[in-house]
């Protein structure tokens, strides 16, 4: 029986999605059955509780009833591409033109398509550890080779560039960061950024810098590293943004995000881009741009509501004694579920017996690293009611 490639083939489950889909089918046989259940809390997935705002809505449909839906450019409408220029420089702090951006089918699409476009079969890539599962994945489906480094709980989860060094070797191609961090939340401070930068330019190579939550800060500030680079790096291709819609303006289903980065390496992304897809939709492009020039209202409420479900649960931890860390930024939370006995529990287990028993649903820590092994992660984004339920449920089961 054919199963194509066997490096695809028999990449790990993606623990986020199934239990989700677990979660959804053990609800229903319980509903068949005149089984009274918990109500749920769905705290596995990064999907913001709010819709998206209504001016951006409206724009998707003027386009659909004003305009043709007609092919267009791979790297995105010129009208869109000015207006992302623009936000760079006025939310990340460096300057661009419209030609050093490429949009993408969500930020999951910006990245697949700059690994296509920058690695392949025997190239190594640097990834933390934890991270977003998807890196791995994505880098497999290229023929690269992801290895992870370990970002330290203890402090702040930010990364040890002496651990770096030590991962180097003659295949490394690309270092990736992720800052404001998934599922971790940190916020990299300039001095990390600074020491990431030489880090990549000591032994040549890209940086892929991927700030999906620019706009979700509690404090600190955002810094990416393109701000530390002269005109001539950047227009090298050193450095490679990768951004989207998704979290900043509750967009997930929409799938629009963007790459930024030099002048030749954008054509080759522009290339992979086209191979792909061919182009993004016409009206999906006029809701972003909606997004980028109608009221930013909606982007602080939307922040200010995890900043207060950040803290509520920051409190609900230190009341069972399980505070570890305080997420500065994304809206995630690693929890740490290991027994006050010094029993070792597997997040994975944990995850399901959690799910059995009190009808909350978590994403495994295990599915993003082995640093990440005896934690779980909760997703911010969900409504006030599912992170507290959630939250308590999860360090009550802990401490049993």
């Amino acid at each position: 029986m054919k199963s194509g490639k066997q490096r695809i083939y028999q990449l790990p489950i993606n623990d986020i999605s199934t239990l989700g889909t677990y979660a959804a089918q053990l609800q229903h046989d319980a509903e068949i059955q005149g089984i009274t259940l918990p109500p749920p809390a769905r705290l596995q997935i990064g999907e913001p509780s709010f819709r998206t705002p209504s001016h951006i809505r409206l724009a998707a449909q003027h386009s659909i009833e004003q305009e043709l839906m007609t092919y267009g450019p791979a790297a995105g409408w010129p009208w869109l591409r000015e207006l992302l220029a623009q936000k760079i420089q006025r939310v990340n702090g460096y300057y661009v033109e419209p030609q050093h951006v490429a949009i993408g089918m969500g930020g999951t699409g910006a990245l697949q398509a700059t690994f296509t476009a920058t690695v392949g079969n025997g190239d190594e890539v640097l990834i933390p550890n934890p991270c977003w599962p998807f890196y791995p994945m994505q880098l497999a489906t290229c023929g690269a080779t992801a290895v992870p480094y370990p970002l330290d709980p203890a402090s702040e989860w930010f990364p040890d560039i002496a651990q770096l060094e030590r991962l180097v070797t003659p295949r490394t191609r690309m270092l990736v960061i992720n800052t404001p961090g998934n599922p971790t939340g940190a916020v990299f401070p300039r001095s990390v950024i600074a020491d990431l930068l030489a880090f990549a330019r000591r032994h040549d190579l890209y940086l892929l810098s991927d700030e999906c939550y620019d706009q979700v800060i509690f404090e600190g500030e955002h810094l990416s590293p393109a701000t530390l680079l002269e005109p001539g790096e950047f227009e090298s291709g050193r450095f490679i943004g990768i951004y989207t819609f998704s979290k900043t303006y509750a967009m997930t289903g929409w799938r629009i995000g963007y790459v930024v980065t030099g002048t030749q390496l954008i054509t080759t992304i522009t290339n992979v881009l086209s191979a792909e897809y061919t182009n993004l939709a016409t009206m999906v492009q006029r809701a972003a741009a909606a997004a980028l020039t109608g009221p930013q209202a909606c982007v602080i409420e939307m922040r200010e509501a995890y900043r207060f479900r950040r803290d509520r649960t920051i409190r609900l931890l230190k009341e069972y004694g399980r505070y570890i860390y305080t997420p500065h930024g994304a809206f995630y939370a690693l929890i740490n579920v290991e027994g006050r006995n010094g029993e070792i529990r597997r997040g994975r287990q944990f995850a399901l017996d959690l799910l059995h028993e009190y009808n909350v649903a978590v994403a495994p820590g295990s599915g993003f690293g082995s640093v990440a092994d005896p934690y779980v992660r909760i997703s911010l984004a969900a409504s006030d009611d599912e992170i507290e339920r959630g939250a308590r449920a999860i360090c009550e089961f802990a401490d049993r």
